[in-house]
């Protein structure tokens, strides 16, 4: 074969890749999709309107508390993480960022949005790096039982943020098992008992 027939040939096979690519990421939005879809009813929102190119982005609401399910890509070098995402409102002023022992960190220990974080506090926990820029308000919320009886039903979660103003949790999309309504409520039910917890817990500091 020539080079120029090497080099079409390469071409071709770049191009069915990319195709198939772009493809399969419709696929799979569209059937995201569907599944946030199955939400409407118990969560009382609907889908946000965005590009096809988007991944979808749901909003809605539980127990008078606005819920958002979105997706993020995250660089890291070369590499693009699509992370799932989970929002709940909450009635916290104290901030607390909870990043998962062993998990991919996409951000890197000396950046300046985890300094921006606070300092992180190694003795509070084994399971979680504990950040906060109040210590002491930190301490008491994460130390109580309420809250770490909750904390393990929201286990496949990578990252929390905890306050201010909402809970947000996030984790690298796995598959479209993330988005089937059941597990879908069954992490909103966590994250709404793990919100009155952490606000019970501040109401009494």
């Amino acid at each position: 074969m020539s080079q120029l027939g090497l080099t079409l040939f390469f071409l071709f096979v770049i191009g069915v890749i990319a195709l198939a690519m772009v493809v399969h990421g419709r696929i799979d939005k569209n059937r995201i999709r569907k599944n946030l879809e199955q939400l409407s009813g118990p969560l009382s929102g609907s889908l946000i309107k965005k590009s096809r190119f988007f991944y979808p982005h749901f909003s809605g609401e539980i127990e008078g508390r606005r819920i958002d399910l979105f997706f993020e890509v995250v660089k890291v070098g070369r590499k693009h993480i699509l992370y799932y995402i989970y929002s709940l409102k909450s009635e916290m002023t104290c901030s607390l960022l909870l990043l998962k022992t062993g998990a991919y960190k996409p951000v890197k220990a000396d950046s300046e949005s985890l300094k921006s974080a606070g300092a992180p506090l190694p003795e509070l926990s084994e399971a979680y790096e504990v950040r906060s820029q109040n210590e002491e308000e930190a301490r008491s919320i994460f130390e109580n039982a309420a809250l770490k009886e909750r904390l393990p039903a929201l286990d496949e979660f990578s990252s929390l943020q905890l306050g201010p103003d909402a809970l947000v949790v996030g984790k690298p999309y796995d598959g479209l098992s993330d988005t089937e309504s059941v597990n879908i409520m069954k992490n909103v039910r966590a994250l709404l008992n793990l919100a009155k917890a952490v606000e019970q817990c501040q109401v009494a500091t």
